[in-house]
């Protein structure tokens, strides 16, 4: 009678020694997927990046980048905003937000102060596209750097006002 009561033990065990072994290596493939799933989307960002970067010729239809931390897919249709319509959405996106921010500050502002207050859809594109996009504007004479302390402090010249 041991023998009859050791054998649906041993079976059950055997079993369950298969469930645990399926489990593990399942979740060691979603790991393996999740992991290059996650290096594609940096990889559509940077490329995204690159292409606003590069300025895609006129006409180009501009990829969308995705937010590398979402797991869901982006909407079919863009979120409606001035970043993500017409022209605005290609090249120099970022720059026109960091224009019209600045534009609308009364006091010097930072660049943590920028990319907080700009849209969600620029502020993907990362906080060194936005720097580089407010030194081409101290560069062109369309913005001014101040040092206050260790902090570097942009305020939009009103000078440039009248040409745009």
């Amino acid at each position: 009678m041991s023998a009859e009561a050791a054998a649906p033990g041993s079976l059950s065990d055997v079993y369950a020694h298969q469930v645990r072994a399926d489990l593990e290596r399942v979740e060691a493939e979603i790991a393996r997927t999740e992991a290059r799933l996650d290096a594609l989307r940096a990889d559509r960002l940077l490329l995204g990046r690159l292409w606003e970067n590069l300025g895609a010729a006129e006409g180009a239809a501009v990829p969308r980048a995705r937010d590398v931390r979402s797991r869901q897919p982006a909407p079919a249709a863009p979120e409606p905003g001035p970043a993500t319509r017409g022209p605005a959405a290609r090249r120099g996106s970022v720059r026109d937000a960091v224009v019209r921010f600045l534009r609308a500050c009364e006091q010097p502002v930072s660049v943590n102060d920028i990319f907080a207050g700009l849209p969600g859809t620029v502020r993907s594109s990362g906080k060194v596209v936005v720097r580089n996009a407010v030194e081409a504007l101290v560069a062109k004479g369309d913005a001014e750097r101040s040092r206050e302390g260790q902090s570097v402090r942009y305020t939009w010249v009103a000078a440039a006002d009248a040409d745009a």
